[in-house]
């Protein structure tokens, strides 16, 4: 063991894991505080765990009481390849997000009031280039960005954990989608959905 790796391995019995556990708490609170002054909207109680990445912020808009795990991503593509984009991407009130949450918006992506998204979830209305042979010989990362239609999540949808959401999607309200689905098509309000691509295996009706 080097001397660095035992300072650090000392340290740990000096300060205890509530330090270092406090210590993330005040990486997140100050990470919240800047993400909020640069947004487009900001609501109130926003709560953002540390790591986070943010890029597009003016044009984002985040509700009330909004909580965001750690190791999330959102991105408002705004300039790709010298071309300019105006997305949008808009997060109600009381929306819980869990870690390793990715969103990226070309177009517009809209979350309503009380959605709850677990773990891993992604979330996104571009695509790089075609499925046409001239593209395909174009390295991926060097193929034009475009969006094939916005994204809706309505109110008091619940995302599973590793849930897709691709291009031109609407998922109904009260509606949730299995864990590990990838929604590629619109989704009722008041269902259950599940699979690569997801589909509508249950309705929720009242009794």
């Amino acid at each position: 063991m080097g001397i660095l790796s035992k300072s650090i391995y000392c340290l740990s019995f000096i300060f205890g894991y509530l330090f270092f556990v406090r210590i993330q708490e005040i990486k997140s609170r100050l990470i919240t505080y800047s993400v909020e002054r640069q947004l487009k909207e900001k609501g109130k109680n926003l709560t953002i765990s540390y790591p986070f990445l943010l890029s597009g912020a003016k044009y984002i808009s985040i509700g009330d009481n909004v909580v965001i795990g750690s190791n999330s991503r959102i991105s408002a593509v705004t300039v790709y390849e010298n071309k300019t984009f105006t997305p949008l991407i808009k997060i109600g009130n009381n929306v819980v997000i869990n870690r390793g949450f990715q969103i990226a918006a070309l177009s517009q992506i809209d979350i309503k009031d009380n959605v709850l998204i677990a773990e891993n979830v992604y979330i996104s209305d571009l695509t790089h280039g075609s499925s046409d042979y001239e593209d395909i010989e174009t390295p991926p990362a060097k193929r034009n960005l475009s969006s094939k239609g916005q994204i809706l999540i309505e109110e008091n949808v619940w995302l599973g954990r590793n849930v897709s959401v691709l291009p031109n999607v609407i998922i109904g309200r009260n509606s949730i989608i299995g864990a590990n689905s990838v929604v590629t098509h619109d989704i009722p309000p008041y269902s259950i959905a599940v699979g690569s691509p997801a589909r509508v295996i249950k309705k929720i009706k009242s009794k």
